[in-house]
């Protein structure tokens, strides 16, 4: 309503002014209206510009104009919208030049902070080689390779979070694109359903993370041993401001000692996913028999439902297992 009623003032103001110019030439009986017309679609927007507009136009036509100069008015009327028009579009441009100069600079805190936790991941996983070498060469060159797998999947999410297309894109767009990189669709069905959900950049940074780091750990510890040929990412919305991702495969499972008593790089790895989890104040649940998945449950920005029952069900229907010590 103030918005409005500051459109209508600018209008009162400018009616005001040509009244007191009186006679004036008719080739610019308009141009008093257009300082009000200009000032509402700057500061206020192109509905209240356009208010200002017709009731220029109107009060011209009433007031000032002669019969019969119809075409003069929608000369105004052409021209008015014109300038509305260009107006509205240099403030959207300039609105969309500050959102990405913002989400740049987000991005590249973002970079600092994943080149740093990749860095002492490289350092954790060189570290266990070097305490390897000797006791256990096989082990080590198990590590070894372990650390470079990581790396470059680290190296393929830094180069694409530097990329902001990648989250202008829908959510489910996104989530398939980061999948697609990892998982071979020619041997393994991908399925990937999320929901638009109010997310902020580094909480679709960790989600896109979360799903490189399980579907690199599935392609190497199911899909090349053809132990399994599906591949599930689900990301749903739950009451209460939350939302719940899942990734799956139907790998064979896991059981608590295999938890338990993983190598070292199957340990790592869950700490990673823990890691990561924490970076959105979310829970990680690693479900171990066949069937089973990863789920990480976090807070939203905003609440993406308003009412019912929560949706983790629809979640864990697809039932699809996710090796928790391959949880890497």
């Amino acid at each position: 309503m103030i918005r409005w009623l500051e459109a209508a003032a600018l209008f009162g103001v400018a009616l005001t002014v040509r009244v007191l110019l009186g006679t004036f030439d008719s080739a610019a009986r308009f141009l008093t209206f257009y300082p009000a017309l200009l000032a509402a679609a700057v500061l206020l927007g192109w509905k209240e510009a356009l208010f200002v507009l017709v009731l220029s136009i109107a009060a011209a036509r009433y007031y000032f104009l002669p019969p019969g100069t119809t075409s003069l008015l929608a000369g105004w009327a052409f021209v008015g919208a014109l300038n509305i028009a260009i107006i509205v579009a240099l403030k959207t441009l300039a609105q969309e030049l500050a959102e990405a100069n913002e989400r740049q600079r987000l991005l590249f805190q973002e970079l600092q902070h994943r080149v740093a936790n990749t860095l002492q991941s490289a350092i954790g996983g060189l570290e266990t080689v070097r305490r390897r070498l000797r006791s256990g060469p096989a082990e080590a060159a198990v590590a070894l390779e372990e650390t470079i797998r990581r790396m470059s999947a680290s190296a393929y999410m830094h180069r694409r979070l530097h990329d902001t297309t990648l989250f202008n894109q829908p959510l489910e767009s996104m989530l398939r694109e980061i999948a697609a990189a990892v998982i071979d669709e020619a041997s393994v069905s991908l399925k990937v359903q999320a929901e638009e959900l109010d997310l902020s950049l580094d909480q679709k940074s960790v989600i896109a993370m979360l799903v490189i780091e399980v579907a690199n750990n599935s392609a190497k510890h199911v899909f090349e041993r053809n132990l399994g040929s599906r591949f599930d990412v689900a990301l749903l919305a739950l009451p209460g401001h939350r939302a719940a991702l899942r990734i799956s495969d139907d790998g064979p499972g896991a059981t608590e000692s295999d938890l338990a008593g993983g190598s070292p790089s199957q340990k790592l790895g869950t700490r990673l996913l823990q890691g990561l989890v924490d970076q959105i104040h979310g829970t990680l649940t690693v479900e171990l028999a066949k069937g089973g998945g990863v789920v990480v449950e976090f807070p939203t920005l905003r609440p993406s439902l308003s009412a019912g029952e929560p949706r983790l069900g629809r979640i864990a229907a697809p039932a699809t297992g996710q090796s928790p010590d391959r949880a890497e």
